[in-house]
């Protein structure tokens, strides 16, 4: 094995013994090679002329610096390099033949050599005994090791390792007094100066390991003792200090201060707590209770913020009283503090004044739920109030509601001024305030509508009483501005149980009934009527799905045929619009074209049937019209005849082959943009029609100025016609029309006909054209095709 080799060995085993027992501040790799510059130092002086065991001494100091400080580490290492180096100074060499023999051949248990002495001193420090470890035995070692006494070496050895060195009588001295022989003079041993330098050196080692140990303790007591010292000095300080501060925040700060015991009593409060307390100038409420100085309302508020500061911070408000009684609102900040003192504990409180916050907020609340004009509950109040009662109220409990809106309130806006009206609205509420008695809510809704909410409603009874109240409250009129104004209203009330609806679903049946009260004549009251409401909803969920249902191919068209009364053939055919509601299933025209004329949809609507009409007729025999229905909103739109000449183009169907029909309330109400509109249509070619004559308005005129080429006899005029034997006012009036229209050069298109009677009377009537379930009913495009076509064809 190398020295190389043997040396990082010698490392491995000392860094393993070291850390087994000591925690060494370095990684593994820079403590190894702290280790082996020490560990070559220590090898290197045993061998090194001149002999320098002060090397030793530095070793061990180097280990106390660097965190080697156990006794049991020292030990370790003393052991370690007793061996070491004994070993390879070739010391307590044994001869081959046995044991230590004198020349006379007998053994000598008694004589030591000074190499076995100092041998076994090395060992007994770190060979084969386990060593002493601890103070006593690093200051017997340094004591024995260092003292350059060969005796006293093997004393320490002996001290340090427990066993007496081979030769020790009883007493373990005898044999280590005695000045052994020369080593020279002994057969098979080496000279002994190799083994005592190893001894010395590692004694060395041990004494500057124990005394800079020692220096080191020493002053690290010295030092503990000048920062006690200096701690105790500034703790001192630092209480004046906090002291000073304390006072300086107690007498200085705008928000009040108390300082409460354990047990809630009061102990100290600043000039600030006693001017929030009413207590400016009096004695300070030392050893008051906390809550006894709280509104009794509050004191239980308090007190649960006080065991919240046990836990931590905690804070709150609360009304305290005033000597005088007055309350005044304070924020509260508790929280809790350790002296340090026999365990206690003690409690700081900090006062702010909020009143004027308090005023203020509960300001801003009020105009944040009440209307600002009449003081009534506003719209967010009142949802928040209904929702409370569906949220509260057990599910048998009933709710009513009643919702108000003042009758022709628009014609006094705009005849007498917005601040009349806000007069109107003011004296209203004032009289309706009347009513508002036990749980009951007034609300202004906004506009002219109020609301009455009655949770816990006694039935249906109950709220008509009060909506006849109502309507006797108002019925008087109002004084304002000198004038008597009408005060009246309509109401809409509803009852219902609170499993049975939801607060959007009562306000909606409460407006709903509402428009039933002013639709039926104003000035009175309305219950909500379920039956009615789903026609209602069914209307409602119509007109919302419309233009969806458009897009999603529900609507479709039907053909019904129009029949030339003389000949019976097959002239051309009214397209009809169809509707198959995912819902409602198939709709009638009836009960949704008029939605579609309110919301305006009927605009696309009605050219989306213009178009689909136009293309299904192009196919047609040539002198077969199609005829779609116009209505008034259509009429108005600005690019109507541009949109109808777009779809001729792009269909292919000649402008003569398109007949639109327009009831007389339509042409009555048409201005000159809507004239100029038939007059331009009539240039292209369609033909224009007045549906349904004779049920409407009449006023001939418009027969002389408007663009218009036939009528269309309503149903009712024919379905009496051909019943007796003679003719009867019917017939007369039916054949006079069609003199008339005859004479103006009109042609005259019969609906509803269904009995052959009928149709005969009209063919002697004169009139043009027929249509009605006798002739054919509406089918689609595909159906009418393949039936009423063929006749057409047959008869082109």
């Amino acid at each position: 094995m190398t020295i190389e080799t043997e040396t990082a060995n010698l490392v491995d085993r000392w860094f393993a013994e070291i850390t087994a027992v000591d925690l060494l501040p370095l990684a593994a790799a820079d403590a190894r090679a702290w280790l082996a510059r020490l560990a070559a130092a220590l090898v290197q002086a045993v061998s090194a002329e001149p002999f320098r065991p002060e090397i030793g001494y530095d070793v061990g100091a180097r280990l106390v610096h660097g965190h080697v400080t156990s006794g049991e580490a020292l030990g370790r290492t003393v052991r370690l390099f007793g061996r070491h180096l004994a070993h390879h100074t070739g010391g307590w060499a044994r001869p081959a033949d046995g044991p230590e023999t004198s020349p006379a051949g007998t053994a000598h248990p008694g004589t030591a050599h000074p190499g076995a002495a100092t041998a076994t001193a090395a060992m007994g420090l770190a060979g084969g005994a386990p060593a002493a470890t601890g103070p006593a035995a690093t200051a017997t070692a340094a004591k024995g090791l260092a003292g350059r006494v060969p005796t006293g070496t093997a004393t320490a050895a002996m001290g340090n390792s427990g066993a007496a060195a081979p030769g020790a009588g009883p007493s373990g001295e005898g044999a280590l007094l005695r000045r052994p022989p020369r080593a020279d003079t002994l057969p098979g041993r080496v000279p002994a100066a190799s083994t005592e330098r190893v001894v010395d050196l590692l004694g060395e080692l041990v004494r500057g390991h124990t005394e800079t140990l020692r220096e080191r303790t020493r002053d690290g007591q010295a030092a503990a003792r000048r920062v006690d010292l200096g701690a105790r000095a500034r703790a001192e300080r630092e209480r004046r200090i906090s002291q000073t501060r304390l006072h300086a925040v107690l007498s200085g700060t705008a928000l009040g201060m108390l300082v409460a015991d354990r047990t809630g009593r009061i102990v100290e409060a600043s000039d600030a707590a006693l001017e929030i307390l009413g207590l400016s100038g009096h004695t300070a409420p030392l050893a008051w209770p906390l809550p006894e100085i709280v509104h009794p309302a509050d004191r239980e508020v308090v007190r649960w913020l006080w065991r919240e500061a046990r836990r931590g911070r905690s804070r709150g408000e609360c009304r305290i009283l005033r000597p005088d009684g007055t309350p005044t609102w304070v924020a509260l900040t508790l929280s809790t503090t350790w002296p340090g003192v026999a365990g206690d504990w003690f409690g700081v409180v900090m006062l702010e004044d909020i009143t004027e916050r308090r005023r203020l907020q509960e300001e801003l609340r009020f105009h944040a739920q009440h209307d600002p004009l009449t003081g009534l509950a506003n719209r967010a109040e009142f949802l928040d109030r209904l929702q409370a009662v569906f949220r509260d109220a057990p599910p048998s409990a009933r709710v009513g509601l009643c919702c108000l809106d003042l009758d022709r309130f628009k014609m006094i806006n705009e005849g007498f001024g917005y601040e009349v009206g806000d007069q109107l609205l003011a004296e209203v509420a004032r009289r309706l305030g009347g009513i508002a008695v036990a749980e009951r809510t007034v609300a202004r809704m906004g506009g002219d509508e109020f609301m009455i909410l009655v949770p816990d409603c006694g039935g249906l009874d109950e709220m008509t009483g009060i909506a006849r109240r109502v309507l006797d409250t108002l019925r008087e009129p109002a004084r304002v501005d000198g004038r008597d104004l009408p005060a009246t209203c309509s109401i809409g009330v509803v009852e219902m149980a609170v499993a049975d609806t939801s607060p959007s679903d009562l306000v909606a049946a409460a407006d709903a009934a509402l428009t039933w009260a002013k639709n039926g004549g104003k000035n009175r009251w309305t219950a909500f009527d379920p039956d009615r409401g789903t026609r209602e909803a069914a209307r409602g969920l119509m007109s919302r799905s419309m233009r969806p249902g458009l897009d999603r191919g529900e609507f479709s068209l039907a053909y019904q045929p129009i029949i030339d009364l003389r000949h019976g053939t097959v002239a051309g055919a009214e397209a009809l619009l169809r509707w198959d509601h995912p819902r409602l299933g198939p709709t009638r025209p009836g009960e949704f074209i008029a939605l579609a004329e309110d919301s305006g949809f009927i605009v696309q609507l009605g050219l989306w049937v213009l178009e689909r009409a136009c293309e299904t007729a192009r196919d047609w025999p040539a002198h077969m019209f199609i005829s779609v229905n116009l209505s008034a909103r259509q009429l108005r739109e600005p690019g109507l005849v541009g949109a109808v000449e777009k779809v001729l183009d792009r269909t292919g169907l000649p402008p003569r082959r398109l007949q639109l029909e327009l009831t007389e309330t339509v042409l009555m109400d048409s201005g000159g943009d809507q004239v100029t509109a038939l007059h331009a249509l009539n240039d292209l070619g369609v033909r224009i029609v007045i549906d349904d004559f004779g049920t409407g308005w009449s006023n001939f005129v418009y027969l002389s100025t408007m663009p218009v080429r036939g009528l269309k006899l309503a149903g009712l005029f024919v379905e009496k016609l051909g019943r007796g034997t003679e003719p009867g006012r019917d017939d007369h009036l039916v054949e006079a029309i069609v003199e008339f229209a005859r004479r103006l050069r009109l042609s005259v298109t019969a609906e509803g006909v269904e009995e052959p009677e009928q149709a005969a009377a009209l063919r002697s009537f004169g009139a043009d054209l027929g249509q009605g379930h006798l002739f054919g009913e509406p089918v689609p495009a595909d159906e009418f095709a393949a039936t009423m076509l063929s006749r057409a064809f047959a008869a082109s």
